[in-house]
């Protein structure tokens, strides 16, 4: 009786410990990765000096180089670990037809790319939506999506003597696909006296690649500074973060998975957790921190990973490799030199830098392999070591 007694209190007490977790976790994902909005009954402004925008609450979304791999143009790795963190103030106006997305960053040297050359860059801005989102839906790969989990990207770039406003629909890596969107408006302006960028992305809450009607709306940033040679992949990215629309019903199963392991510091041991990535073989493939012995772009890098991935998307990754699939960012960097070049003297690519393979019936599977015979606790200092790493001043 009194060990059925103990393991009935036991469990009263489990349960009362993970709701209490479940409830830190929201409440620390409200303040992180929820971005307010307002809801107008008149027009949606896509003007970024528009009034309405001086009433609009915002918050800051801060970007971390991309550095998934190593880049072909060394000048522009040499300039990777002297970049500094991105930081960008968006704020969300929306009504019962359009949402507009506010995004302003600080720039002191404004570039717009020539158009005749391939040495001069110009800066820019994007955001993207997942094309579906939700209760039982994964969130995509922030870098453009993937192959299961399209985006819609919406991007605006500084080009001389043209209005460089693109949409695509992509699914990771080399894979965009330019649209035509209607309804969509882009506007990106310099203020000189503040040497701050101004963009305003405005859109139909839904169209035909995705409908933003929802409690909860995942949303992606990325910036490019042209004086950098930022340009495609090199960029600055942020983490998926999530537009509150108060007009629309919050699905509390989708908050909880979108919201699960935001206090992973407090419930996972970082310094287990890099042993246990050691020991699992991570740092084979992964480089990271201290552990570079992997040959350079076998995995991504993930140096700064914890800056660009949420816990959710963490998880995933570990136990279920195959759902997200990352594209290479280039491919065509490593050959293979053992064995015999095609007619035109060229090597083919070397298979090993591939990060996933194609099956017979042409799905694409991860090489990562599952490791989804590790505990919860594991799971969780895994992570907590993973979301320390945001340091890309290492990068080699």
């Amino acid at each position: 009786m009194k060990n059925l007694l103990k393991t009935a209190l036991f469990g009263v007490v489990s349960t009362a410990i993970l709701t209490h977790t479940a409830k830190a976790d929201i409440k620390s994902f409200f303040k992180w990765e929820v971005l307010p909005s307002k809801y107008t009954e008149g027009t949606v402004p896509s003007d970024p000096n528009d009034e309405l925008w001086s009433m609009v609450p915002g918050k800051y979304v801060y970007l971390y180089p991309q550095i998934s791999v190593r880049l072909t143009d060394a000048q522009v790795n040499k300039i990777i670990p002297k970049k500094r963190l991105q930081k960008a103030l968006v704020k969300v106006v929306y009504n019962s037809e359009n949402i507009a997305v506010y995004v302003k960053w600080k720039d002191n040297t404004p570039s717009i790319q020539p158009v005749y050359t391939s040495n001069a860059f110009g800066d820019g801005v994007s955001i993207e939506f997942p094309n579906e989102f939700g209760k039982g839906k994964t969130l995509p790969y922030i870098g453009m999506g993937d192959p299961n989990h399209p985006v819609t990207v919406y991007l605006q770039k500084t080009v001389a003597g043209r209005d460089y406003e693109k949409v695509f629909i992509s699914e990771g890596f080399g894979t965009l696909t330019e649209i035509e969107e209607n309804g969509v408006n882009i506007d990106m302006k310099y203020n000189k006296a503040t040497r701050e960028w101004v963009a305003v992305f405005k859109r139909p809450l839904k169209t035909e690649n995705s409908d933003l009607r929802a409690g909860l709306v995942p949303v992606g940033f990325a910036i490019w500074d042209g004086n950098q040679h930022e340009r495609d992949g090199n960029k600055a990215l942020s983490r998926w973060k999530f537009i509150r629309l108060k007009q629309y019903p919050l699905d509390k199963d989708y908050l909880e998975y979108v919201s699960w392991g935001d206090m992973i510091h407090k419930e996972g041991d970082p310094k287990r957790g890099k042993q246990l990535t050691i020991q699992n073989g991570c740092n084979a493939c992964h480089r990271y921190a201290d552990q570079n012995t992997a040959p350079e772009d076998m995995a991504p890098n993930l140096s700064d990973i914890g800056g660009i991935a949420h816990a959710p998307y963490l998880k995933e990754s570990i136990v279920n490799p195959d759902d997200v699939i990352i594209k290479n960012l280039n491919p065509n960097r490593h050959y293979n030199k053992f064995v015999k070049p095609d007619k035109t003297g060229a090597y083919p690519n070397n298979d090993m830098y591939t990060w996933y393979i194609k099956t017979p019936d042409g799905k694409l599977k991860s090489k990562m392999p599952s490791f989804a015979h590790l505990s919860e606790q594991d799971l969780k200092d895994i992570i907590a070591y993973l979301k320390t790493l945001r340091d890309w001043r290492n990068f080699k």
